[in-house]
């Protein structure tokens, strides 16, 4: 056997972006092989192309590298895999795209964001930019990650909600909800029990509990080594309401309860197993 692409697949793994150098946009380069002799063969040079939207207004330059090269990605059959060793692609900066807006009539210009109605629905195409490129008072936006980059719809505008306020906001929409989720939505509950409260400081964003090993942790509103919980919201926070105790679909007047059912990711250490729920609904 010998390594080969899969059927109107490239030869070569290539990872490519165009990265603005004042926002930090990084708008990625799908590349497909062209339609090239030259592509049908392995020992030939390769030739792809790609289209690309750039929305920003900003420099942008080529960064990339070389995943795998001669389809060594794919180890279909008895291949071994390779060694994964990506190659950087050394491309001058005097590459460049510059996309400009002098009369600022683009609703993609960053200047007019606050211009854009709030959004109403969470999948919507954005980007992720540098905080430091913005105009505006970057209060009136959701808060910047650990990188310093802001999440930016491209047609709606995002805002910061108090906890108060989306708590309220549950109780009139949705006051008994299921959430099925593994750590990462253990430590979503511990934020709202808290109401913000838990790893709540740049100190603390950083440390093991806060990013992933929190299951050891003590922690009063709720036990986090219970794979089933229900929890009971206020305005003031949550706090965990005994399964044997409670009538779950009798929800407390001016609360939300939330059913949360503990995944192991997708893994076979669930138990019950996580198809479970949804096969017995």
């Amino acid at each position: 056997m010998a390594y080969t692409p899969f059927p109107n697949t490239p030869w070569d793994s290539v990872l490519l972006d165009l990265v603005g150098q004042r926002t930090g946009v990084s708008v990625p380069v799908r590349l497909q092989p062209a339609m090239d002799i030259r592509n049908t063969f392995r020992d030939e040079s390769h030739v792809y192309e790609a289209d690309v939207r750039l929305r920003d207004v900003d420099e942008y330059r080529v960064e990339g590298y070389v995943e795998f090269r001669d389809a060594l990605w794919n180890c279909d059959g008895e291949l071994a895999p390779a060694d994964y060793i990506p190659e950087p692609l050394h491309i001058p900066s005097t590459l460049h795209v510059d996309v400009v807006d002098p009369q600022k009539t683009s609703t993609y210009n960053l200047e007019r964001y606050m211009e854009l109605p709030l959004c109403t629905d969470l999948d919507v195409e954005g980007r992720w930019v540098s905080s430091d490129a913005l105009s505006f008072n970057t209060d009136l936006v959701p808060p910047p990650d650990d990188h310093g980059r802001v999440w930016l719809p491209y047609t709606c505008r995002l805002r910061r909600i108090e906890y108060g306020e989306f708590m309220q906001c549950l109780k009139q929409q949705y006051p008994l909800m299921h959430w099925y989720g593994d750590s990462n939505l253990r430590r979503v509950l511990k934020k709202l029990t808290t109401r913000g409260a838990w790893c709540g400081t740049s100190d603390e964003h950083q440390t093991r509990t806060c990013i992933c090993e929190d299951y050891k942790e003590e922690f009063t509103p709720f036990n986090a080594t219970y794979r089933e919980l229900i929890i009971d919201f206020d305005e003031s926070g949550g706090q965990m309401v005994s399964n044997k105790d409670a009538d779950f679909l009798h929800v407390p007047d001016n609360h939300t309860r939330i059913y949360y059912h503990k995944w192991e990711g997708l893994s076979s250490k669930n138990k019950p197993a996580w198809q479970a729920p949804f096969e017995e609904s």
